[in-house]
């Protein structure tokens, strides 16, 4: 079977090739790709290996690749080994002041996907998904092109209540309080985390007490991702909960505020919303509220945010998240520990009061769950 596809994308083949290089990065783009890992001691050039586990619908494959054939800024010719085998090539052609990426897949697949018959659905499905990537990868070429130099914040990413996230070169971010607000302590809080290896943005600069520049983490959020998978809402639940106990099996420093008994660093703010998965992998962000406590205390906070925030998106998405969440807080609390948590729900809800950011709705909400009146 074969499928080709191409697209126009607004940069040299310099630049586009620049991005493509590292295969690492292609699941940014490949929506099917959940993650891409490296099994070579090479990174770069024919004879690079590397694992992608790769997804369609709820079905997942782990594929195993070899570059083939390796012309920079021209051509890349990876090789499938596994249940689907073939030739994937991605050409660049200088064309009229862009670059045409051309994306040509000639793959067999196995006898027990019904020979041709199979061939024939499945080809309009595949062809859907890379055209689909394909406009990814030229929003991703054009999000490096808006994050300048690095020599200064350039175009603006997201806005919190408290905070705004800006590019800063294509590697980089740098995070803002609005409120004035001191960040010492989130940058302290990173440090710690990198020196335990624990997922979290890499800091990379203190531009001042207000301005952080740390590592871009690139991919959906948590809640993205179930939003679109509703499927991995058990996986996802519990991969929170694992977080938070190896989070717990971190001590925070003891000049640190202390919001619960217990010596840990505490997240407080940490939900679907504030994961990354970066290669399939999570990735916690916005470490602004870190401090000193319990992991149980903070799985409640947790567990009070899961059962009582309200949701920003389309009405569609609210009726999904609203008869998700109690099932992926229950799933959540019962991989950590539901005694723990619910020992701590009465405190952690006075302590989510205390947000000023809460909507009415969300604070009678947090109100009725401390009373066990919440349905």
């Amino acid at each position: 079977m074969k499928i080709q596809i191409s697209i126009d994308l607004p940069a040299s083949p310099k630049e586009v090739w620049g991005y493509l290089r590292d295969v690492t990065k292609h699941s940014e783009w490949m929506m099917d790709a959940l993650s891409v890992e490296l099994t070579s001691e090479l990174s770069e050039g024919p004879g690079v290996t590397f694992v992608c586990l790769t997804a369609v619908g709820p079905f997942r494959v782990r594929d195993q690749m070899e570059v083939l054939e390796w012309e920079p800024e021209k051509l890349m010719a990876v090789k499938h080994s596994g249940i689907v085998t073939g030739v994937g090539r991605f050409t660049l052609e200088p064309i009229a002041g862009v670059t045409r990426f051309s994306w040509v897949e000639s793959i067999d697949l196995p006898w027990h996907f019904a020979g041709k018959f199979g061939e024939k659905l499945a080809k309009p499905i595949l062809t859907a998904i890379w055209k689909r990537n394909l406009r990814s990868l030229r929003k991703r070429i054009l999000e490096r092109q808006q994050a300048g130099t690095g020599l200064e914040p350039a175009g603006l990413i997201n806005v919190g209540s408290e905070w705004e996230l800006r590019h800063y070169g294509p590697d980089h971010v740098v995070r803002t309080t609005t409120q004035q607000l001191d960040l010492s302590r989130e940058a302290e809080a990173l440090e710690i985390l990198a020196s335990a290896e624990f997922p979290a943005p890499k800091l990379a600069q203190r531009l001042s007490t207000s301005s952080l520049v740390m590592e871009r983490i690139d991919g959906p959020t948590m809640l993205e991702d179930l939003i679109a998978r509703p499927w991995t809402l058990s996986r996802h639940a519990k991969n929170l909960a694992r977080l938070h106990r190896a989070l717990g099996m971190i001590n925070a420093p003891a000049d640190w505020e202390r919001v619960s008994e217990g010596e840990s660093l505490v997240h407080l703010d940490l939900h679907p919303g504030a994961i990354k998965m970066s290669n399939g992998r999570p990735v916690v962000l916005n470490w602004s509220r870190a401090a000193r406590g319990s992991s149980a205390f903070d799985a409640a906070v947790t567990y009070v945010i899961l059962r009582t925030a309200e949701s920003n998106n389309s009405r569609l998405g609210r009726l999904l998240i609203t008869s998700l969440r109690k099932r992926f807080a229950r799933i959540f609390i019962k991989e950590f520990g539901a005694d723990e948590v619910l020992a701590h729900v009465r405190e952690a809800a006075e302590l989510r009061l205390l947000d000023i950011n809460l909507s009415p709705n969300e604070r009678e909400a947090v109100f009725a769950l401390a009373r066990d009146e919440l349905d």
